[in-house]
């Protein structure tokens, strides 16, 4: 894939995460998903142990948000 190529495939997907993720409703749901699962990924079990597989989990989480928040903000005008 040539280095244009890959501008344009990214631009089309950041205009796909424009429309879903713009919008009044959108906000609420960002602010929401960021709040449950954008924190710490440092999770414990009940003996106050750090978890290693719960925080995995969360870590993967919070990239997904991350590359979602990434996507939202590209400047998908610049073609």
């Amino acid at each position: 894939m040539t280095p244009e190529e890959f501008k344009a495939k990214r631009i089309k997907k950041a205009k796909a995460y424009h429309a879903v993720f713009s919008g009044p409703n959108a906000k609420v749901v960002l602010e929401d998903l960021m709040a449950q699962f954008g924190r710490t990924t440092l999770r414990k079990d009940n003996n106050g142990r750090i978890d290693p597989n719960a925080s995995l989990a969360a870590a993967g989480c919070r990239e997904v948000l991350l590359y979602i928040d990434e996507m939202v903000n590209i400047d998908a005008t610049a073609e």
